[in-house]
């Protein structure tokens, strides 16, 4: 008797420690990392520009994400009177925006890299970029 005793603790307690150690989950407790960024075409002084409005400030601002798994969410918005598509180098880009249009991408890289972004067939050159950089807890 006292070893079924001893024996049904000892067993609640294994199952005691699956449970809690995540064992039995039927779904990923982990949400997928992601930086979230609210960018907008705008016209300044005459000339085009990319203005950051959520996540991240400036002119032209150079945007930030990790490498790997993890994701750059952008959100484009037209504030400009003018048609624009946001591209950014290797081949992300937005639908045509007409004014008032927004448009969400994602854009993720395996590697350290800088990619360009420009407004696609405006003629101008590189408006800003999106840097990739690895980050590890010890170096």
């Amino acid at each position: 008797m006292l070893l079924a005793l001893v024996g049904m603790v000892a067993a609640f307690g294994i199952l005691l420690v699956f449970v809690s150690g995540g064992a039995v989950r039927h779904v990923s407790i982990f949400l997928p990392e992601k930086t979230e960024d609210t960018i907008a075409f705008r016209n300044i002084d005459g000339e085009v520009q990319v203005v950051g409005i959520k996540g991240i400030a400036g002119v032209n601002p150079t945007l930030l994400t990790r490498t790997g798994d993890y994701v750059l969410e952008l959100t484009v918005i037209n504030e400009d009177d003018r048609i624009h598509v946001l591209y950014i180098d290797g081949g992300a880009h937005t639908k045509v925006l007409r004014p008032g249009d927004s448009d969400v991408i994602t854009f993720h890289s395996k590697e350290e890299a800088t990619y360009n972004y420009y407004d696609w067939g405006s003629g101008r050159g590189p408006l800003g970029q999106i840097q990739a950089i690895k980050v590890t807890m010890y170096e």
